[in-house]
């Protein structure tokens, strides 16, 4: 399965899952900007960054760790933000940054700095293409006790990177704990029934895909038409895409993915045909 099959809705879904509360976590430390100037600039970051107005946040942030490096949980916490804004390539360097200053046992940092330092390099390099490295960042992050959802999706990236290193089974297990702790995760859904339609398993997606569709995800229902017309089942694709989509716009749709099913049906390779079919549901998002 090629890396960007399963990566696709988890790096759309992530986001920054508990950056806007970070800061309320902060411990007092040495490591805070020191000097009226830096404590009013950390306070308008922080405002910027729990109002949405992340842009804004992060050139606050730059300026400042420009003019004073931010060190330990102020760096993470900027690093943090940097991951929802900048490339994926940029938010690694200053979470590595981050984890080179504490050292290996990542001292200073609270439980909580730790899980955002480890989630964000994990994040970071699957991003990247590491999946070696994002697994062990994972993992790192998954030893600290956070809230069900939190755990939920740090699970969903760990599978994603036990997916790209070609181990199946760990990653469908990793799945399946992500949506025992949040059922209603659809990133997690997607890449499960992914995982099974690329072995053939068009029955268990379906199954899984059928349970879920209720909640409302038009990425779920799309990739539940395409479990059914890659089992043969096309008037079935037809009724449910219909339910979120206008009828021209889901016979095109339909004839898309009959096109995938002919190819592979043909000997094109099913990992990558359901990696361009799997694109479709970020192009629908906005379908009226």
């Amino acid at each position: 399965m090629p890396r960007s099959l399963i990566a696709l809705s988890l790096l759309a879904m992530f986001g920054i899952s508990g950056c806007s509360s970070f800061g309320t976590a902060l411990h007092a430390s040495a490591d805070a900007p020191t000097g009226h100037e830096a404590g009013e600039a950390l306070k308008l970051a922080r405002v910027l960054r729990d109002n949405g107005r992340l842009s804004g946040a992060i050139e606050v942030y730059q300026r400042l760790d420009e003019r004073q490096p931010l060190k330990g949980a102020y760096l993470v916490e900027y690093a943090s933000v940097a991951a929802a804004v900048r490339p994926a390539r940029d938010a690694y360097a200053l979470f590595d940054r981050a984890r080179r200053e504490a050292g290996a046992g990542l001292h200073g940092l609270s439980a909580t700095e730790r899980q955002a330092l480890c989630g964000g390099l994990g994040r970071a390099a699957l991003e990247l293409g590491n999946a070696a490295r994002a697994e062990s960042d994972l993992q790192c992050a998954l030893t600290v006790q956070g809230d069900a959802h939190q755990r939920a999706q740090l699970l969903n990236m760990l599978g994603v990177a036990q997916a790209q290193q070609g181990r199946h089974a760990a990653s469908r297990a990793s799945f399946d704990q992500a949506l025992a702790l949040d059922p209603g995760y659809s990133a997690a859904t997607n890449n499960l029934a992914l995982s099974w339609l690329a072995e053939g398993q068009r029955g268990k997606a379906i199954g899984l895909l059928n349970n879920a569709r209720n909640g409302g995800e038009v990425s779920l229902q799309l990739n539940l038409a395409l479990a059914y017309v890659l089992d043969g089942h096309d008037d079935t694709a037809r009724r449910i895409l219909e339910e979120r989509l206008a009828p021209d716009y889901a016979s095109g749709v339909l004839e898309r993915f009959q096109a995938t099913r002919q190819r592979i049906e043909s000997g094109a390779p099913i990992d990558s045909e359901l990696l361009a079919a799997s694109q479709q549901p970020l192009q629908l998002a906005n379908q009226d």
